[in-house]
């Protein structure tokens, strides 16, 4: 369970903004101001990065809890990339330095919705998991979040091998579900 709001590293037009209904009180926000849709890229302008520790070979699911700008679909997707993400087969997936990335969208399916803070992971459609992500080895990993939309803002991120690998930590819209960090992603902040 990472906090972004202690990512090490902000780059662009993510900003830390204080929020009582966030985790730790601070949220990691890209604030609306209406720019275009964004594709991924190998070396973007607008990111964040927090470093954990995994375990090589294990499946993890990604999932994280988000809220969209004025509950606006148009303000709810972001990129992830890690810096050593393999699949099953151990071949390299959504690699830090290129354009492969998982996407990750609040909104769970086109006209679902989305409600104040939300859990979803990195696939898409109503009840539809994403990938399982596997590491080439154990230990120090990197996540990079980008830009994908404007306009919304991350308190906390779950990679997880076991408690939350077939279900979300908490409900889709409307949550107030807070894990304790189990990480520091900064080292000290």
């Amino acid at each position: 369970v990472l906090r972004p709001a202690s990512a090490a590293t902000l780059t662009g037009y993510w900003i830390i903004e204080r929020d009582c209904t966030a985790a730790g009180g601070e949220r990691v926000v890209n604030l609306d101001m209406n720019l275009p849709k964004a594709g991924a890229v190998a070396d973007p302008a607008d990111y964040f990065e927090m470093t954990f520790t995994a375990d090589a070979g294990k499946p993890y699911r990604l999932w994280m809890r988000a809220k969209a700008h004025r509950n606006n679909w148009r303000n709810d997707s972001v990129f992830v990339q890690f810096s050593g993400a393999v699949n099953a087969l151990g071949e390299p997936v959504f690699r830090i330095g290129t354009d492969d990335r998982t996407w990750y969208s609040l909104e769970e399916c086109i006209s679902c919705g989305v409600s104040g803070w939300g859990w979803q992971d990195n696939g898409f459609g109503a009840g539809v998991l994403g990938a399982e992500i596997y590491f080439e080895t154990t230990g120090p990993q990197t996540i990079r979040i980008q830009r994908r939309e404007d306009g919304i803002a991350i308190d906390q991120v779950v990679l997880s091998a076991a408690q939350w690998l077939t279900a979300p930590p908490g409900a889709l819209t409307n949550d107030a579900t807070i894990l304790p960090a189990t990480a520091d992603p900064s080292g000290a902040r």
